[in-house]
C-alpha cells in the first residue's frame, strides 16, 4: 500500500480510484505495479545497467579513435576498415540509447530509464536519445530492401572533404548507403522512407562518453 501524503498518486482524480487522504487504492493495478517496481529497485540492481553503459562506452570510445585513425590514412579513408570502425560506434552508442530511450517505456522499463536517466543527468536534449541512429544501424537491411527493383538509380557510399563535396554530386537526388563529410564530421545514410538522415558524430560520442563516466563514477561512490 501507498501512503497518499508520500506518494504523487495523491494527485491523481479520484475518478482514477486513487483518493488524497490515507491510503491510496486504485483500479489501474498496472500504475501501482509499475510504481511498486520503480520503488523496489535499488543501487544493487541499478549496478546492472550501469556496467553496461560503462562496456558500451568503451566500444564508443575505441571505435570512434580507430574511425578516426583510419579516416588520417589515405590506404584506408575510402575503404570498409574506415566504415566498420563507423558502424561499430554508432552500433555502441545505439545500445547507449537503449537503455535511456527504450521503446514503449512501462514497468521495469520504465523503472531503468527513469533511474539512469535522473542518475546520470541525461535530459531530453541529449544527443544519445534520438532513435534515428540506431534505427539506421537496426534496420540497414531494410534501406537496401527499398533500393530493390528501382533501375537507373546512384548508391552512394564515400567520404567527402565537406558539404560541397555532397550537393557538387547532388547526392540529395542519388540513394545514400552511406556518406562521410569529414570536415563537418558528419555522417549522411537514410531513414526508412528513404529521407536522408544526419548525425552530427562528434557531438553523439562526448555524450555518450559522458554517460559512461558519470555510470563510471556511480559505480565507484554508489553502488552496492
Amino acid at each position: 500500500m501507498l501512503c497518499a501524503s508520500r506518494s504523487p498518486l495523491n494527485q491523481r482524480r479520484h475518478s482514477d480510484g486513487l483518493f488524497c487522504c490515507g491510503c491510496a487504492s486504485t483500479t489501474r493495478p498496472r500504475v501501482l505495479r509499475a510504481l511498486a517496481v520503480e520503488n523496489r529497485m535499488d543501487d544493487h540492481e541499478l549496478t546492472w545497467y550501469m556496467h553496461e553503459l560503462m562496456m558500451y562506452g568503451l566500444g564508443v570510445s575505441r571505435d570512434f579513435e580507430q574511425l578516426q585513425t583510419a579516416l588520417a590514412d589515405p590506404a584506408t579513408r575510402q575503404t570498409r576498415i574506415f566504415w566498420f570502425h563507423l558502424t561499430g560506434f554508432l552500433s555502441h552508442a545505439a545500445m547507449i540509447s537503449k537503455y535511456l530511450s527504450p521503446i514503449n517505456p512501462r514497468g521495469v522499463k520504465q523503472a531503468r530509464m527513469s533511474a539512469l536517466r535522473s542518475k546520470l543527468g541525461v535530459d531530453d536534449s541529449s544527443d544519445i536519445l534520438p532513435r534515428n541512429a540506431r534505427d539506421n544501424i537496426e534496420h540497414f537491411d531494410e534501406r537496401i530492401d527499398n533500393w530493390v527493383g528501382q533501375e537507373g538509380q546512384t548508391i552512394l557510399e564515400i567520404v567527402l572533404d565537406d558539404r560541397s563535396g555532397y550537393h557538387h554530386l547532388s547526392a540529395d537526388q542519388k540513394r545514400i548507403k552511406r556518406v562521410l563529410l569529414e570536415k563537418e564530421m558528419i555522417f549522411i545514410s537514410e531513414n526508412r522512407n528513404g529521407s536522408k538522415l544526419e548525425i552530427e558524430l562528434h557531438s553523439l560520442a562526448a555524450e555518450a562518453l559522458r554517460i559512461s563516466d558519470e555510470a563510471e563514477k556511480w559505480v565507484a561512490n554508489e553502488s552496492l
